[in-house]
């Protein structure tokens, strides 16, 4: 089965958090969250705008799962029902 390219061309960004989320399946963060965390661990320095953009993105895509939390907080996380799309998409990177 072949993985549909969706939206716009994949920036670096988006590769480092797929590749991190891959790589720790099981996390799930805020946006504010993930720039704390997520990205110094990935090496990169992340703004709110570009890192809301990129799961934006991820998430029309269906690659994350975003869900609210009391109080009114969005939690992203890796939908590991597209796990291996995801892993056949940056391979072809």
């Amino acid at each position: 089965m072949r993985a549909r390219q969706q939206g716009p061309a994949p920036n670096p960004l988006m590769q480092d958090i797929l590749r991190y989320l891959i790589a720790h399946p099981q996390a799930k963060d805020t946006l504010e969250g993930i720039i704390a965390w997520w990205c110094p661990k990935i090496g990169v320095e992340c703004g709110k705008a570009e890192v809301q953009e990129v799961l934006d993105q991820l998430v029309s895509r269906g690659w994350l799962m975003e869900r609210e939390s009391r109080p009114v907080q969005t939690i992203y996380g890796l939908n590991k029902e597209r796990r291996e799309e995801i892993e056949l998409f940056l391979q072809r990177l």
